[in-house]
């Protein structure tokens, strides 16, 4: 009960420290939630616009919130990676949870994507495209990015200790999988021989689930949900398993 209690009150305080830092000495502070998806989402979309052969309803609302997914996605795993790395000093220095660096990174991130989103969900109100059952889909896409963010997490942070490649091995494949990610075109327009790519990547069911939830659009079938729902937690799973096993050596690789 006592490790939890200071695991939590240790994650709250590093979080506090990550909200912090972000926007310190900055002028327009949290405005940046949304000034980075908006200005992808306008040059994306103005170009995209007249490339789609099936153009997409609500265009511009599509392409947002695959952005904010994706921002979250990729700047928490391209920040958790090499950070025991990055707080070697700080691990030497005090014995405590180290599981708590990159998760707080992650939470941090979390409440901006939640603060960015709330924010979108004002103009999308006027779109009459929001139901019922908006709700339940929205909060299983978040448990779904939530766990699959720190899984993921956890797995290339813990390898990165050991093998320093692998934090440049992370930032390759975020730039392919962007655009492996149906954020800035619609799953339709994906050749059928090679679907089962896209169909493999959990961000696909994640994305199609707010993209039902919020624009009324098509969402995952059953199937591709539960192999989603299955990758997700296998990789939450692995990520905790290799995580407990490499951190016992972290001060001797660091």
């Amino acid at each position: 009960m006592n490790d939890t209690r200071l695991f939590i009150d240790l994650l709250l305080a590093m979080t506090e420290r990550e909200l912090r830092a972000r926007y310190k000495h900055t002028v327009f502070g949290f405005f940046w939630l949304v000034a980075n998806p908006l200005l992808q989402m306008l040059v994306i979309g103005f170009v995209f616009t007249f490339l789609l052969a099936q153009p997409v309803k609500n265009y511009y609302f599509f392409l947002f919130i695959g952005l904010l997914v994706w921002n979250f996605f990729s700047l928490s795993l391209s920040k958790t990676t090499p950070s025991i790395v990055y707080e070697r000093s700080l691990i030497k220095k005090a014995r405590f949870p180290h599981a708590v660096i990159p998760i707080s990174i992650i939470l941090s991130n979390f409440i901006h994507f939640l603060l960015a989103f709330l924010l979108y969900l004002i103009p999308v109100l006027f779109l009459g495209t929001i139901s019922w059952i908006s709700i339940p889909l929205v909060f299983v896409s978040f448990i779904l990015l939530l766990t699959f963010a720190v899984g993921l997490s956890l797995l290339t942070t813990s390898l990165n200790v050991r093998f320093r490649d692998v934090n440049f091995f992370v930032s390759a494949l975020l730039i392919i999988w962007f655009y492996a990610t149906p954020i800035m075109y619609s799953l339709t327009m994906i050749p059928r021989p090679v679907l089962w790519l896209w169909r493999a990547n959990p961000l696909t069911s994640i994305l199609q689930l707010l993209q039902q939830a919020l624009l009324g659009l098509p969402g995952p079938g059953p199937a591709m949900l539960a192999s989603n729902v299955g990758v997700v937690f296998l990789t939450a799973v692995l990520g905790i398993y290799v995580f407990k096993k490499e951190s016992k050596n972290f001060d001797d690789w660091l």
